[in-house]
């Protein structure tokens, strides 16, 4: 499960990057690039993580650990930074994570107030970084 859980936090780390590039001159054309090309990758490293579920309903197979509850969190970050529409080609990544949303305790603080998607980034980052934020391609 190590390797699944790296793949998952290497996904989480681009994100780092795409949302805070470098203070330079072109940061807003750094960001552009980098958000593009980690779109252009994310079918295959969506693919990776269908790949090690497989036919189980979790990550450690039958048994729920807190790696489910990382990936879900990063794959939830994806689904609201970037156009769910990604998400619609991977119906095992739905499934899981509907799974993950349906849990006692998880799904009554989805539907609670405390619950609130975004911002996922601080004000600095270039996006994801307000309440009101919508998802890009």
């Amino acid at each position: 499960m190590g390797v699944i859980y790296e793949q998952v936090i290497e996904l989480f780390t681009s994100l780092i990057y795409i949302g805070y590039p470098p203070d330079v001159e072109n940061r807003n054309e750094i960001h552009e690039k980098l958000r593009k090309h980690y779109v252009s990758k994310l079918p295959s490293k969506l693919t990776a993580i269908v790949k090690f579920l497989g036919e189980d309903e979790w990550m450690g197979g039958k048994k729920l650990t807190y790696v489910d509850f990382i990936i879900y969190d990063i794959l939830d970050f994806n689904r609201v930074l970037f156009d769910p529409k990604h998400f619609n080609a991977f119906p095992t990544l739905v499934s899981y994570m509907r799974r993950v949303e349906g849990l006692k305790g998880v799904k009554e603080y989805l539907s609670s107030e405390a619950f609130q998607p975004m911002p996922i980034f601080g004000p600095t980052a270039l996006f994801g970084n307000t309440k009101d934020y919508t998802p890009t391609e």
